[in-house]
Order: structure tokens, then C-alpha cells, then sequence
């Protein structure tokens, strides 16, 4: 009977049976086996998804450094103030990130308290610097577009920019370096967080992102307003050369140079009443009536396009960042059960904003987005011959050879047999 027992027959039933486990012991393990192998999955998509994120921050930021170090026309003050955004938000991507998603996969803090320590102070540092750079950013353009003679002319210096860039950096360090030097941070062995001491995090939330905000909003909104502004004056110099060049008579030289003069005079008046950095000058090639007319329509894109932009702009500052520091505020000063996944689904979204700014701030720049274009297919020796013929294009339109080839092309698919017979 000893023996029968051993080898898990049933010795009550004095039968032959093997002892089984129960069921729902069985259907439990399988359970927990299909959970773990969901889990799993879920986190190597994670891992992917956050790789990808980190890599695509790393990219584009590198890119706009490059092509404001490689393009000459690029080296202008206005520029070094997205390139210490870039710089910001490059070391986010290096520094902070990785570390983020070991913590995202683990769950719990096991780097010990030298690495929590450095991790949150660049976490704070860099990621105020990120905002304080973009608020810099609105400023500059809008005393570029009200004061274009004064600031954009004399005051917009390097000296004055690298101050901007020295005050933003200078102001984050002070946020990440007052916890460490003043506050006394308790820390858990399986937390690692900023400190949440009320009367900090309202001092570090206030500096770090809400005054900035108040200030991008009035001030977009004042860019916005002298957008209109300015796209109503292209209008109306536009229409005022057209009405000059219909009334042209086509025999008389005198009466040409005369009008010609005119023209450019109206152009020089338009160019000092707004800024070339932000909103490219209307030219006057004088070429034919056809390209005056197309002015005003470009007018009209133009402000509909900085609509957009600015709009844009100030919707995905405030999507990504205001969750991460209205919760922040909400932990410090209401004592509030937060679920752990909602803690780090507001970091993420915070730290993508260091992946959207190159795409912003870059992409919806021509200036930017022709480098972009060439580095990202290795033309790196034709680069500058490229952004050469774009800036000749921009302010005289296309070369007569161009106008040329495009007109023979148009006549060439218009008669075209399989044209004809589509008309028909």
C-alpha cells in the first residue's frame, strides 16, 4: 500500500487510478501561463514602440543642428535659439529616455540612489530648458515682427541671442539643483521621482511651464495678429503694382522706368515695415502681369499657413506638457490615489515633445526642411549648391530655363494622343 501511495495511486478506491490534480488548479496555471505570455508581448511592443520614439528624437534633432552648422545660411542669431532647443532635447532623447524605459520595463527602481539622483536632475534640467527655449523662441519672433528696424536690424545680435540661451540654461539648472541642495528628498528602494514637496513643486511647476505658457499664448497670439496685419499690406501693395502695370503703356521706356521705380519703391516700403526672418518677402521680378496676380493668392496661403503653424504649435506644447504638470501639482498638494500608468503615460507624453519639436519648428520651415531633405539622403557635397538655386528661386522665381522646359512639357502632354482623346 506504501508503495502504491508513493507512485500516486488512490489507496482509498483500492483501485488502479492515478491521482490527478484538481481542475481548477490546472485551468489556474494555464491562465497564469497565457497572462504571463500577454504580458510579455505587451512589453516587448513597449520596448519597440519607445525605442523607435527615442531614435526618432535623437534623428531629428541632430538634424537641425547639422543643418545650421553646414548650411551658411542657416549661421544667423535668430537660429542658435532652436539649436539650443535641439541640444535640449537631443540630451532628453540620450539621457533621460533610456533610463525612463528601463524604468517604464521594470516596473521598480534597481539603479541605486547616485543614478535616481543624476536621472531626475537631468530630467528636470533638461526638459525645462526644452520649455524655457520655445518661450524664448516666440519672443524673439514677435519683437522681430513689431520692432523689425530696431530689434531685427540692431538688437537681434549674437551676443544678445547667446544672453537669451545663457538665461534658459542658467534658470533650469536652478530648478533641478534646488531639491538636491535644499530639500531633504526621502526615497523608497523601489521609487525614484522628483521631489514632492509642496511649496517646491508649486515654485518649479510655476517657472518650469505655466508662466512660460502664459507668455506663449499672448505672444502667438499678438504673432498671429500681426500676420493678418502684414498679410493685408502684401495685399495691398500687390494690388497697387498690379493696378500701376495694367495702366503701363507698352511703347513708352520713360513710362516704364517710371512705374518700375514705383514698384521697387513699394517693395522697399513692404520690406522695412516687416521682418524677412519670419515672413519671406513679396519680390517684384516685374516679369509679366501673370506672377502679380499669383502674389495675391500666395498672400492668402501665407496667412493661412501661419494660422496653422501657430496654432499647431501652441496645441501640441499644451497636449504634451500641461498633463505631466497639472498631476504634478495634483500629487503634491491632494492626497490622491494615481494609478501607475497614468504617472507614466503623462511623462511619455511630455517627453514626446522633444521628438514633435524638430518636426514643428523645422519641417514647417523651407529653410529647414531642404537640408533635412538632402542629409537624410546623404547629398551632404551638394548641399550648398542646392540651397543656393532654392534661395535664387525664392526671390526671383525660376530661371528662364526652367520656365522654358515646364512650358515645353505643358505643350508636349496637351498634345499628346492620349490627351486628345480624353477631351473627347
Amino acid at each position: 500500500m506504501l508503495l502504491l501511495t508513493l507512485v500516486g495511486f488512490d489507496d482509498a478506491s483500492a483501485s488502479l487510478t492515478p491521482s490527478s490534480p484538481p481542475l481548477d488548479v490546472a485551468a489556474g496555471n494555464g491562465g497564469n501561463a497565457t497572462q504571463w505570455r500577454l504580458e510579455d508581448i505587451g512589453q516587448g511592443l513597449l520596448a519597440v514602440v519607445v525605442s523607435v520614439m527615442i531614435a526618432g528624437t535623437l534623428i531629428g534633432n541632430v538634424l537641425v543642428c547639422l543643418a545650421v552648422l553646414l548650411v551658411r545660411k542657416l549661421r544667423q542669431p535668430a537660429n542658435y535659439l532652436l539649436v539650443s532647443l535641439a541640444v535640449a532635447d537631443f540630451c532628453v532623447g540620450l539621457f533621460v529616455m533610456p533610463v525612463a524605459l528601463v524604468h517604464l520595463l521594470t516596473e521598480s527602481w534597481r539603479l541605486g540612489d547616485l543614478v535616481c539622483y543624476l536621472w531626475t536632475s537631468a530630467d528636470v534640467t533638461l526638459c525645462t530648458a526644452s520649455i524655457l527655449n520655445l518661450c524664448f523662441i516666440s519672443l524673439d519672433r514677435y519683437w522681430a515682427i513689431t520692432r523689425p528696424l530696431r530689434y531685427g536690424s540692431a538688437q537681434r545680435t549674437t551676443k544678445r541671442i547667446l544672453l537669451y540661451v545663457a538665461i534658459v540654461w542658467i534658470v533650469a539648472l536652478l530648478m533641478s539643483v534646488t531639491p538636491l541642495v535644499i530639500l531633504q528628498r526621502p526615497r523608497s528602494d523601489d521609487t525614484c521621482q522628483v521631489s514632492q514637496n509642496r511649496f517646491y513643486q508649486i515654485y518649479a511647476t510655476m517657472i518650469s511651464f505655466y508662466v512660460p505658457t502664459v507668455i506663449m499664448i499672448i505672444v502667438y497670439y499678438k504673432i498671429w495678429r500681426a500676420a493678418r496685419r502684414l498679410t493685408n499690406l502684401d495685399r495691398a501693395v500687390s494690388a497697387s503694382v498690379a493696378n500701376n502695370l495694367n495702366n503701363k503703356p507698352s511703347h513708352t521706356n520713360n513710362n516704364c522706368d517710371i512705374h518700375e521705380m514705383h514698384a521697387l519703391t513699394m517693395q522697399t516700403r513692404m520690406e522695412k515695415e516687416r521682418p524677412r526672418s519670419l515672413f519671406s518677402a513679396v519680390r517684384m521680378p516685374l516679369i509679366g502681369r501673370l506672377q502679380l496676380v499669383t502674389l495675391r493668392q500666395q498672400s492668402a496661403r501665407r496667412e493661412g499657413k501661419a494660422r496653422k503653424t501657430l496654432g499647431l504649435i501652441m496645441t501640441v506644447f499644451v497636449v504634451c506638457w500641461f498633463p505631466f504638470f497639472f498631476l504634478a501639482l495634483l500629487k503634491s498638494n491632494a492626497p490622491l490615489p494615481i494609478p501607475s500608468w497614468l504617472d507614466q503615460l503623462v511623462l511619455w507624453l511630455g517627453y514626446s515633445n522633444s521628438l514633435l519639436n524638430p518636426l514643428i519648428y523645422a519641417k514647417y520651415n523651407r529653410e529647414f526642411r531642404i537640408p533635412f531633405r538632402e542629409m537624410l539622403c546623404c547629398r551632404f557635397k551638394t548641399l550648398q549648391t542646392v540651397m543656393r538655386r532654392e534661395s535664387f528661386t525664392m526671390r526671383y522665381g525660376p530661371s528662364p530655363a526652367v520656365l522654358r522646359s515646364s512650358h515645353h512639357s505643358a505643350i508636349r502632354r496637351i498634345s499628346s494622343p492620349d490627351n486628345e482623346s480624353s477631351v473627347f
